[in-house]
């Protein structure tokens, strides 16, 4: 493996012309990149195109046999914003595994963050993921959400599950993919194929979740290449954390709970809250929230104590959901179908834009000889309330046809520089992860930020400002006073608002989905009062005007105050819709802020 990696490397060194700063309009004709138009869904969006490259990296499949099968990955650079940057640009490295990394999302958000002042930003879809090949039974995913869909009792769904993953093996294994080469320690082979092809000299690993997996990997085969590395919401190698995820959901939920005990205002507008959420979810093994769906197999979607389970610990990796959460509770007592018909779309985009085959796949080989032992009770208040990943297990425990690395289940010791985040609530990479990786990274500075979740760089600003002047500085602890100040009121509850969940519904036909015969009746509605009224002036201004019969001026002025009165409605809605987004778009599922009340 390590003679092939070298001569791809002298091969790479002669056609890339590798040098200390680099220029991407010189290397377009390297026999191992394709420079390419936009290839996302969605391209028109970019005001910015003159700062985005889209390209694609040719790799072997495996790279002890280098004329056997190649893949095409796709990857994006995101210029600095900077006419001059710094020579070392960012590799972002995506977590899942299983995620894509490229979207218009984030190349948009990404464009405009901080890492962007003065460095360019590197995105990489990996092997069999998104834009990158081979597909990885993207059907599987929409069996997924059938099985999501319908009241299934634990043992069905794993049943069905399971037979759903084995027939995507099967159909890899006869289009002749080699599932072991699709896992952290090839993929870091990819990036640093890129590294080169790029004429990069060194570059800073910047990895969320899983990706921090990955990013260690690289730190142990290819240290050399690194100036230092964030490790976001991370993943420890050498723990047995897959298996122990009910236990830190458990830990998470527990978190959350105490956060509204310890908070006046909270305990006060939902008290007994911790109580209330496990009865409510209790409830649900009995009876299922249910509501009618178009694309679901019986013209329904069942929501039951798994399902909600499982949208709720998704949930809580984002804290801009957090003053949401004690609403969607009592959305759940009341047995609101509304709320999850709003969230359902979001559930249904994830789904489908993830990659659950690789995600097993990846696991395997990277983890699975070091699986947890964690066992909840029967009577356990979460025992099989995750049962996605109970399933997973099961799965990596019956596949025998990916060959392992002991390698794979050891930590790696590094002295590169090196910033550990994480947040207090983060359901999957709890905090104790972060220390954990800590210990076998010598150089490194780790800060916990108070709730929060998971994905810190993406969207707390403490984060990225502390991350930034890591970057910048990565032999210095950065500044985290922003830190203290976030002690002082962690969580910002919401305990008052306008509770109308179909308001959002309103608002995703008119806003997202562009219900046209919604905004058209809305136009037409102003048109005929503008028109009534430029018809009224205009006989106002005549010297031969003639005056109305009492009765027909009496219906004019009601036409015109009425439609005035819905304009005006209307108007006062879209600005509390926009408000309410603005502030906490969250709470859009459940209603408005609560200046919208009467």
């Amino acid at each position: 493996m390590k003679k092939a990696m070298i001569l791809w490397s002298i091969l790479l060194i002669v056609t890339a012309q590798v040098g200390k700063s680099f220029n991407y309009d010189t290397i377009k004709h390297s026999p191992s990149l394709e420079f390419t138009d936009c290839f996302l869904e969605d391209c028109s969006s970019f005001f910015y195109v003159s700062r985005i490259q889209f390209a694609h990296l040719i790799v072997p499949e495996d790279y002890e046999n280098p004329d056997g099968r190649l893949l095409k990955l796709a990857f994006v650079i995101i210029k600095s914003a900077n006419g001059n940057p710094e020579q070392d640009p960012v590799i972002h490295l995506s977590g899942g595994p299983g995620g894509k990394s490229i979207s218009v999302n984030r190349i948009k958000a990404f464009a405009n963050h901080p890492f962007s002042q003065n460095r360019d930003i590197i995105l990489m879809d990996f092997r069999g993921i998104g834009f990158s090949e081979p597909a990885f039974c993207p059907e599987l995913q929409e069996e997924m959400l059938i099985i999501a869909a319908q009241n299934l009792s634990s043992n069905e769904a794993t049943e069905i599950t399971l037979k759903h993953f084995s027939d995507c093996f099967v159909k890899l294994k006869a289009d002749g993919i080699n599932l072991s080469k699709y896992n952290s320690s090839t993929v870091v082979q990819d990036l640093e194929r890129l590294r080169i092809a790029l004429g990069i000299g060194l570059w800073n690993l910047w990895g969320i979740s899983y990706g921090t997996r990955v990013a260690q990997t690289y730190l142990r085969d290819f240290p050399e290449s690194v100036r230092c590395a964030i490790m976001d919401s991370p993943v420890p190698m050498g723990y047995a954390m897959w298996g122990e995820q009910t236990k830190t959901y458990q830990k998470s939920l527990t978190a959350f709970f105490d956060a509204c005990k310890v908070s006046p205002e909270c305990r006060d507008a939902f008290p007994n809250l911790e109580e209330r959420f496990y009865n409510a979810m209790h409830s649900l093994k009995e009876k299922p929230l249910t509501f009618k769906h178009k694309n679901a197999p019986d013209g329904f979607v069942h929501y039951n104590f798994y399902n909600i389970h499982l949208i709720i610990y998704q949930l809580i990796y984002m804290p801009e959901f957090y003053p949401a959460l004690p609403w969607l509770i009592k959305g759940i007592e009341n047995r609101n179908k509304y709320i999850f018909e709003n969230i359902t779309p979001g559930v249904e985009d994830r789904t489908l834009n993830y990659s659950d085959a690789m995600f097993v796949t990846v696991l395997k080989y990277d983890n699975g000889l070091i699986l947890s032992d964690y066992y909840s009770e029967p009577d356990d208040t979460l025992h099989g309330a995750l049962n996605y990943f109970d399933n997973v297990i099961l799965m990596m425990k019956q596949i025998d046809f990916i060959a392992q690395d002991s390698l794979e289940a050891l930590p790696v010791f590094s002295e590169k520089p090196s910033l550990i985040l994480v947040g207090s609530l983060d359901p999957i990479t709890p905090p104790f992860y972060a220390h954990i990786l800590k210990q076998s990274l010598s150089n490194s500075f780790l800060f916990e930020f108070p709730g929060r979740g998971h994905g810190l760089t993406r969207d707390t600003e403490c984060a990225k400002k502390i991350a930034s002047d890591f970057l910048n500085n990565p032999y210095s602890e950065p500044d985290a006073h922003c830190i203290t100040e976030m002690e002082m009121h962690p969580i910002q509850w919401v305990t008052k608002m306008h509770y109308n969940p179909r308001i959002a519904t309103l608002a995703q036909q008119m806003f997202i989905k562009k219900q046209w015969h919604l905004l058209g009746g809305a136009t037409l509605l102003f048109l005929t009062f503008m028109i009534s009224i430029i018809a009224a002036l205009i006989n106002l201004l005549r010297k031969n005007r003639k005056s109305a019969i009492p009765p027909i001026r009496t219906r004019n002025i009601i036409s015109r105050f009425s439609a005035l009165f819905a304009i005006l409605l209307l108007s006062g809605l879209g600005w509390f819709i926009v408000k309410t987004g603005n502030e906490n778009s969250p709470l859009l599922l459940m209603g408005l802020i609560k200046e919208a009340t009467p």
